[in-house]
């Protein structure tokens, strides 16, 4: 089991959820979690955000606070166990490819309007010396 696999990061969220469930009597909030498993804040979102759209686990708000409770602890089998494939490094790279692309876009946009606009220039040079040669 790969150490950074979405497959142990369920595991282990939702065991921190049992332990403070143990320990407090109640759901623990995504910071809980965050503490007992020694990771950032943004971290802990990401994963208690994708654990829920796989309907691992269900986040309830109320009163400014998001508790987390197990909804189907058995869905993480259904997770392949092998690591994340994207890293922050792949998603960098390819938002610079999209930007490029975009970049390239307004270019193309901007030489096609100076070629109208030239195009244009011309015509308006042509009419006014047939209309000075009258």
């Amino acid at each position: 089991m790969e150490k950074n696999s979405l497959y142990a990061s369920a595991h282990l969220v939702v065991a921190a959820i049992r332990i403070h469930e143990h320990r407090h009597g109640g759901p623990p909030t995504i910071e809980h979690i965050c503490d007992t498993l020694s990771i950032s804040p943004e971290e802990g979102n990401r994963l208690c955000h994708k654990l829920s759209s796989l309907e691992i686990i269900e986040a309830l708000e109320k009163s400014g606070e998001t508790r987390v409770f197990i909804k189907n602890h058995l869905n993480i089998e259904k997770i392949p166990s092998q690591a994340e494939t994207r890293t922050l490094r792949a998603e960098l790279d390819e938002f610079k490819k999209s930007r490029e692309a975009q970049i390239q876009k307004i270019k193309s946009i901007q030489s096609e309007q100076a070629e109208k606009k030239k195009k244009l220039h011309e015509e308006l040079e042509q009419r006014l010396k047939a209309i000075i040669k009258n």
